[in-house]
């Protein structure tokens, strides 16, 4: 029997807690759940019958000719704050070889999240869906910077006694020249 096959699709977010201002990775997968090829990436249609040859016949899975490349589904991403506000995350296509899928994407808002990644399915598969959960917190606050205090400057007052040491010392001179000269 010939007909869409049954996919599944499963999506993460790390980390599950972050703060506003930091990046997550939103990641999952799009596989294909038919009884002949359970497990199996979901590909697009123009990749089907090489993606098949290459299950099913042993052929090469970049086509007898080498000329092939396998491609994967597109999976729409959104976002929707514990508010009801949708964010709509893009557009993102699985990697044909391994069904993965990945966006790093920076939350604007705190809140709690609910991420859903959809497979709209195609002439070959059903379509599919999942969704996953993350909170934002605030930012953490600023680290005070310590006030470190401004150094004295001793300069000024060192010259001023470094003068008038030299003062003192002229007069005490001046003293001890003014008595000898008045004791002869």
């Amino acid at each position: 029997m010939f007909g869409k096959g049954k996919s599944s699709t499963s999506v993460a977010v790390s980390p599950k807690a972050t703060v506003k201002g930091s990046t997550v990775l939103i990641e999952g997968t799009v596989l294909d759940m038919s009884p002949a090829q359970p497990g199996t990436p979901c590909v697009s249609k123009e990749s089907m019958a090489t993606w098949m040859e290459h299950l099913h016949k042993q052929m090469p899975i970049s086509g007898l000719w080498g000329n092939e490349t396998i491609t994967g589904v597109s999976v729409r991403l959104c976002a929707i704050k514990d508010d009801g506000k949708v964010i709509d995350l893009g557009t993102v296509t699985t990697n044909g070889f391994y069904g993965t899928f990945s966006l790093a994407w920076t939350p604007e808002e705190e809140g709690t999240y609910t991420i859903i990644a959809s497979f709209m399915g195609d002439d070959s598969y059903g379509s599919s869906a999942a969704a996953t959960a993350i909170t934002v917190g605030p930012p953490p606050p600023e680290p005070e910077t310590p006030q470190i205090p401004i150094p004295t400057d001793y300069m000024p007052m060192l010259t001023a006694l470094a003068i008038a040491i030299i003062v003192v010392a002229i007069l005490v001179v001046y003293g001890i020249i003014t008595v000898r000269k008045l004791r002869k």
